[in-house]
């Protein structure tokens, strides 16, 4: 028997379940555009429209710090704000920063530092934020921070349109990306791991798939693999459709898949692919060449998952 997210502390069915207690308590104002999919929220109150969303890095941050990975922690911070954002259609502008602390030292000059040099090659800027020094909440060596991105809308994506028979076409991840790592950590402690003994960069940045804004008007659906894997993705775009589609998997994923079974990964990993392109066929070769995506499978009334 593998690992499981669950036996990490991780409970993504209690997460889900408390986010849904959440939407369920707001009353939202008019000026609100539902977006079904939940990757950003759509102001209507300016013309364009403002996109805003929130994340952080999670657990992996812990390593970026063990292993002082600035400019990979950077690129973490921004890619799970800036790719939610263009899942709805936006064009990620500016950035807001929250950054705890037990104290400020070097370390923290070298992370914004980072932060506003990859923001820069991303076409965003660094607006605000906030630095917090909490010596009661944050250990010595531990700190967290939080990303909120803002940008504007460029082009409603229009997931009511997906019909059976779409493709789906996958763009490639560059590693496990910022999601399921209490459980990569359970096993890399576990099974003492010395992550500089592998074969592909464990801790590489988060993939910033920028391109993709080049093909708004191309698309019906957008995801972002973040939590929950996949699995979550696709049902987040595809809702009450289902999806064929053949895996072919990276190094990365062959090596999670000697401690962790297929079902487990399926709903916690991103299974190589880091976003999803939802498309009809005739639009489908001018996206593969401007994302180098690969197509993956299609839109199905029955859901099937081969992997390779």
């Amino acid at each position: 028997m593998g690992y499981t997210y669950s036996q990490s502390g991780v409970d993504v069915v209690r997460n889900d379940e408390f986010t849904d207690y959440i939407k369920h308590s707001l009353k939202f104002p008019e000026w609100v555009i539902k977006e079904p999919t939940g990757y950003a929220t759509i102001l209507s109150f300016t013309n364009p429209p403002i996109v805003l969303t929130a994340d952080g890095v999670g657990s992996k941050l812990l390593l970026h710090i063990e292993h002082g990975r600035w400019e990979d922690a950077a690129q973490d911070l921004i890619a799970m704000n800036y790719n939610d954002i263009i899942c709805v259609g936006g064009r990620p502008k500016a950035f807001v920063d929250y950054l705890g602390v037990n104290h400020i030292n070097k370390v923290h000059y070298e992370f914004i530092g980072a932060l506003i040099k990859k923001l820069e090659y991303y076409e965003m800027s660094l607006v605000a934020g906030e630095t917090a020094e909490i010596p009661s909440i944050y250990t010595e060596k531990d700190w967290d921070v939080a990303g909120f991105c803002i940008g504007t809308l460029e082009r409603k994506i229009p997931v009511e349109s997906i019909n059976y028979g779409d493709i789906i076409i996958g763009l490639p991840a560059s590693g496990f990306h910022s999601n399921g790592w209490s459980l990569i950590r359970k096993i890399i402690t576990d099974e003492r791991i010395d992550i500089n003994t592998l074969n592909f960069d464990l801790l590489q940045g988060t993939k910033i798939y920028n391109d993709v804004l080049k093909v708004f008007e191309y698309v019906k659906g957008i995801a972002h693999v973040t939590g929950g894997g996949i699995l979550r993705a696709l049902k987040r775009v595809l809702r009450d459709k289902g999806w064929d589609i053949h895996i072919k998997l990276p190094d990365y994923m062959k090596w999670i898949l000697q401690y962790v079974e297929i079902e487990e990964a399926m709903k916690t990993f991103n299974m190589g692919y880091g976003m999803i392109l939802i498309a009809e066929q005739s639009r489908v070769d001018d996206i593969v060449r401007i994302t180098k995506g690969d197509i993956i499978g299609k839109v199905s009334n029955n859901t099937i998952v081969v992997v390779e």
